[in-house]
């Protein structure tokens, strides 16, 4: 199955991007998320649960291209995306929920859940890796895509990290709530909870079977070759980043001196 293609996606739902910037962004969400899930989607068939699924793009994309599965998507905030019904609407096998994904109650078990860039956000990330695992069918899988803070980087706003949280805030106040005014997430800043990927390893050690794709970061990268937007967005540092993927730097930085990669993806399997 071939990738999204961002010039059919804005055919697609234009009408419903009164807000250029930040829908143009949940677009090319949609087209990453795409990418990272799937390929496990070939040959499968079963219950998918979408945790964070937003306006339901991501959702309604992968129910054209693989019918046979039931979807099913959590949100809290979809009343937000009043203007996407229509894509709502038109995603047959798809349940909708407004609910954080603590109190989503179902006696459902799904086959595959994934998360991109949500498990920075909620309250408490092993309450949430704990919570997504419980409605996890046995021999499933569980795939969470996110920032991570291993490396003093803040990945949303593009900004070093200065001591802490709050000192970094009082450091770029203006330039996080012009981030967030710009997206239309205000509060944002707030929601984030400084995740760390060692944190994680930790805890799944102990309690779950779990894998990191070391591979994430090297599609990143390459990200800012194909994707004009992401590149734009990253400013200075999306063209170091580019030319670092092209002289093959990345590899050596995060592979081989291991430095720490402020973006994971985590597959969790209940086996």
């Amino acid at each position: 199955m071939k990738d999204l293609e961002f010039n059919h996606l804005y055919d697609k739902y234009g009408n419903f991007l009164p807000s250029k910037e930040r829908d143009i962004y949940l677009l090319r969400e949609a087209i990453f998320g795409f990418s990272e899930i799937k390929n496990y989607l070939e040959n499968f068939q079963g219950k998918i649960l979408e945790v964070g699924c937003g306006p339901g793009i991501l959702l309604n994309e992968l129910s054209i291209a693989y019918p046979k599965n039931e979807y099913c998507g959590v949100d809290p905030f979809i009343e937000s995306y009043s203007k996407f019904n229509n894509i709502f609407d038109s995603i047959n096998k798809a349940k909708f929920h407004k609910n954080r994904i603590e109190d989503f109650v179902t006696d459902e078990k799904f086959d595959l859940i994934f998360s991109i860039n949500v498990c920075e956000h909620v309250e408490d990330w092993g309450t949430y890796i704990d919570k997504t695992m419980s409605l996890l069918s046995r021999n499933g899988l569980n795939i969470i895509l996110c920032p991570t803070y291993d490396l003093p980087y803040e990945t949303h706003v593009i900004i070093p990290i200065i001591i802490n949280k709050d000192f970094t805030y009082k450091i770029f106040k203006k330039r996080i709530r012009n981030y967030e005014k710009n997206l239309g997430i205000e509060g944002n800043w707030e929601s984030v909870n400084f995740i760390k990927a060692r944190h994680v390893k930790k805890f799944i050690n102990a309690k779950y079977k779990g894998n990191f794709d070391l591979n994430i970061q090297d599609r990143l990268f390459k990200r800012f070759t194909d994707d004009a937007f992401f590149l734009e967005r990253h400013g200075l540092l999306g063209k170091l980043c580019q030319l670092a993927y092209k002289i093959e730097l990345n590899k050596f930085l995060f592979n081989f001196l291991r430095i720490p990669f402020p973006y994971m993806k985590l597959e969790l399997e209940n086996f």
